[in-house]
């Protein structure tokens, strides 16, 4: 089903639950719903190209921020943050990386209770072939906002980023 009938639909269902006397504030839920669709719909379009190479979108997340950071390398506990996975799920994470070998791991040689990931030259070819394609996804997804659209956007989801922040007891994933 295309993403604008979903919202129609889902939409119809927010409204029908407000009108049960639960007083939902209908727009700012449907923002919120819209977001986690589009999310999850751009995570969909890029697995259909990531799944050729055995990936999933959190491996390749977290190999992208192997490739651009300073070293080539972070623990699994940066990834984290970086990447907005849980532990759990970045021990899996690191463990598929490794097992492809686009990433080695390592004991950090001034602390030994920490390990590190690094990117390998399989890792960054592989990068380097998937990133272009990865690109013209997302531009294509984006194909219809101009770049003023683009930067508001942008700015958009920075406030909305700053009020999460600012309005969680609690840290991220």
């Amino acid at each position: 089903m295309a993403l604008v009938a979903e919202f129609s639909l889902i939409r119809a269902g927010v409204e029908r639950v407000s009108g049960r006397g639960v007083g939902l504030p209908v727009d700012d839920v449907m923002l919120a719903r819209k977001v986690k669709h589009l999310g999850m719909a751009m995570t969909a379009r890029l697995q259909r190209l990531l799944q050729p190479h055995g990936l999933v979108e959190a491996d390749f997340s977290a190999l992208m921020q192997l490739f651009g950071s300073p070293g080539k390398s972070a623990s699994p506990g940066e990834l984290c943050n970086l990447t907005a996975q849980h532990p759990t799920n970045m021990t899996r994470i690191a463990d598929a990386l490794v097992r492809k070998r686009l990433a080695t791991r390592t004991t950090d040689a001034d602390d030994r209770r920490r390990v590190i990931l690094r990117i390998t030259a399989r890792g960054e070819r592989l990068a380097r072939i998937l990133l272009p394609q990865l690109s013209a996804e997302v531009h294509g997804a984006l194909a219809a906002m101009s770049a003023s659209d683009k930067r508001q956007l942008d700015r958009l989801l920075q406030r909305l980023a700053t009020s999460l922040d600012a309005h969680s007891g609690k840290s991220r994933p």
